[in-house]
């Protein structure tokens, strides 16, 4: 997934389809609208494969309006542990930001992912964050995690910074927590370098994720069924090319 930068906070997709982004476009003229296009090696979320280890296009749209408020989404081409073939999966998220006059930002709202041929897997989130020139954290709570009717806390911080000859680098890391079920309990992180040149994004990310129960033979998809008992920490590189609009 690509790193991106909005002001004040660098966001994760997550509530509103894209669909439904022309009624929010309607509602204010002033909203500032960007997107991107574009491929991965293998689209990771919070350090576990959607796209059964296999590369994925992505298409995503954010909007941020005058007032505070904020919108988005994406749609991949993905594809769950048990599928055979690739199917539509949709991400999207909405909500309100503020920023204080001690250059700290506030943020709150909804998160919402759809899976096109797997329904039982959507699932909601509510979210809160907190950020400081190129630092952020956030909280996550969702009743009904990935479908699995267990209760999940999800927490990360972000950061990053620009280097030398138009590189930056950023960092992710975050946990899993399932009051439940301890096996469904994770730590995971991404540490990766980027770069942009007229419009073009390209970055190199790698991703890790340590599990504290039984993972499926190589821990890195969902819907996979346990077959072994495991802490090891399972790492992969990942490569995306995207367009920005």
């Amino acid at each position: 997934m690509f790193l991106r930068m909005p002001q004040p906070f660098l966001r994760q997709a997550g509530t509103l389809a894209l669909t439904g982004l022309a009624c929010i476009l309607a509602a204010s003229a002033q909203a500032q609208v960007s997107g991107s296009a574009g491929v991965v090696s293998d689209y990771m979320y919070r350090g576990i494969s959607l796209s059964s280890g296999k590369p994925a296009a992505r298409l995503s749209i954010d909007v941020d309006g005058a007032q505070g408020w904020f919108a988005g989404g994406q749609v991949v081409s993905g594809q769950l542990a048990p599928q055979s073939h690739r199917n539509a999966q949709w991400l999207g998220y909405a909500g309100y930001a503020e920023r204080l006059q001690s250059g700290w930002s506030w943020e709150a709202g909804l998160s919402a992912y759809a899976f096109h041929a797997a329904p039982d897997w959507n699932f909601r989130e509510v979210f809160v964050g907190m950020a400081f020139e190129n630092y952020s954290a956030r909280l996550h709570y969702s009743p009904d995690y990935l479908g699995f009717r267990e209760r999940t806390l999800y927490a990360e911080l972000n950061g990053g910074a620009a280097l030398a000859a138009g590189w930056r680098y950023f960092w992710r890391g975050g946990y899993l927590a399932a009051p439940g079920n301890a096996d469904s309990s994770r730590a995971e992180g991404r540490v990766g370098i980027g770069t942009g040149f007229e419009g073009w994004q390209m970055q190199l990310s790698l991703d890790a994720v340590r599990r504290r129960g039984r993972v499926a033979g190589t821990g890195t998809g969902y819907g996979s069924s346990a077959s072994e008992t495991s802490s090891k920490v399972h790492s992969k590189l990942v490569l995306g090319l995207a367009r920005s609009f």
